[in-house]
């Protein structure tokens, strides 16, 4: 039977008058069940080779690209990175997943927090989906751990029915029995072409005077020739205060190797531990350094060892990055300073 030109005419008057982007009701289901099945159970994740994004340049590092997951987790082989330089984690592990509509196709994605992790460590949000072949592809990158952002709560990712992507985001990160206060701020995130940007919550954090950004970096530990069966030398310490809260001292704690000991009249006062000492000094300048130099000796027929030097403030604060606050300079002999 012909549809009459008049109801013909009705139902094109009523396809123009649906809003941009609305699909009759058939079309819509119709998109929704030719949509890749992106719902992937964590059982299936965790067996699986994930495309994980580049961790961030400054925070704990790790591999990236394809990964195989063996029983949720990706071992990370040991590499010794310079002093002041994020170290690299011992594995790359899946902490949570939720599930959402995020690219508005109808089918649910997979959000993954993902973290490379020592004790603490860099985390990140991903979203992944399936392809119409069925293999596990990524969307990108949600949000991650780097400038301001130093922490994502695990457990705390959902998807909106709009498709947004929430998470609760803290300004410090603590490990261990650290107790330092954090900021906590939850924001939101939504697919905009081929990445997420940020679209609801603070997009700053506001200055935490539990937190400093104080840092330590050391010369080698050069010893000179032997004189009265010692070898003489010193090491510059420099503090520097990048940003955060200015503290009024820093307190610097040695850990020598057996034989090294101070020497010299020039130190400050002494607090004497049975493995180390430490000694208290004036912090530098907001946003400046202050370099100071110690004088040691060892039995001249000492070799190796590692001499490690630890950075405090005080009053005690949470290091912006704590592997900034922490140095090993190289022992070694050579021609002693003048």
């Amino acid at each position: 039977m012909e549809t009459p030109p008049r109801s013909l005419a009705l139902l094109a008057a009523l396809a123009l008058a649906l809003p941009l982007g609305v699909l009759p009701l058939h079309a819509a289901s119709a998109a929704s069940e030719s949509a890749p099945d992106g719902h992937i159970p964590l059982a299936t994740l965790r067996e699986a080779t994930l495309d994980v994004p580049a961790w961030p340049a400054d925070d704990v590092q790790g591999p990236s690209g394809p990964l195989r997951f063996d029983d949720g987790s990706v071992p990370i082989p040991h590499r010794a990175v310079p002093d002041g330089r994020p170290p690299y984690g011992e594995s790359v592990i899946i902490l949570s997943v939720a599930y959402g509509d995020v690219d508005h196709d109808g089918a649910e994605e997979t959000i993954v927090v993902l973290g490379c992790l020592i004790e603490g460590g860099s985390k990140q949000i991903v979203a992944y989906d399936r392809d119409t072949a069925g293999h596990i592809v990524s969307l990108g990158r949600v949000a991650v751990t780097t400038g301001q952002v130093r922490d994502l709560r695990d457990d705390s990712v959902r998807v909106s029915g709009s498709g947004v992507v929430t998470a609760r985001v803290a300004d410090y990160q603590r490990c261990c029995d650290d107790r330092t206060p954090q900021t906590w701020q939850t924001r939101g995130y939504a697919l905009r072409g081929d990445r997420f940007e940020q679209v609801s919550g603070p997009t700053r954090m506001p200055p935490n005077p539990h937190v400093t950004d104080t840092r330590i970096s050391t010369g080698d530990l050069v010893l000179g020739q032997p004189t009265g069966g010692y070898r003489y030398g010193t090491v510059d310490v420099t503090v520097t205060h990048v940003g955060g809260t200015h503290p009024e001292k820093v307190t610097l704690s040695f850990y020598p190797p057996t034989g090294l000991e101070r020497t010299g009249d020039d130190w400050p006062a002494v607090t004497t531990e049975p493995d180390s000492f430490s000694v208290t000094v004036a912090a530098p300048a907001a946003g400046g350094s202050v370099t100071h130099t110690f004088a040691f000796r060892r039995p001249a027929a000492s070799t190796g060892g590692d001499l490690s030097i630890l950075l405090a403030t005080v009053p005690q604060m949470g290091p912006a990055l704590p592997w900034t606050v922490d140095a090993t300079p190289t022992i070694r002999t050579g021609p002693s300073r003048p």
